[in-house]
């Protein structure tokens, strides 16, 4: 019998003990293939951040690109507002 088997079968083994036994106790899982690489998963979030800073920042480009051209737009109704006035 492995150590592991007789762990399991024992009193106060993992699953059976209190929560600080379980807490403290290392049980590996068979099967399934979802390990990911915490390095993998560290790029892949700074990558998301950055793509979500670069598009936030082009969309302040593009407002502030609108903003200059209604202020030129007013400015110009303005000018010609003002020369209308004073020609009359």
């Amino acid at each position: 019998m492995s150590a592991n088997q007789a762990a399991q079968q024992t009193p106060g083994a993992a699953g059976q003990g209190t929560a600080d036994d379980r807490g403290t106790t290392f049980r590996a899982v068979e099967g399934g293939n979802q390990m990911q690489s915490g390095e993998k998963l560290l790029v892949e979030a700074y990558a998301f951040i950055w793509i979500v800073v670069l598009v936030f920042v082009a969309s302040m480009f593009r407002r502030q690109r609108r903003l200059d051209r209604r202020i030129d737009t007013l400015e110009t109704a303005l000018q010609k507002a003002r020369a209308k006035s004073a020609g009359e």
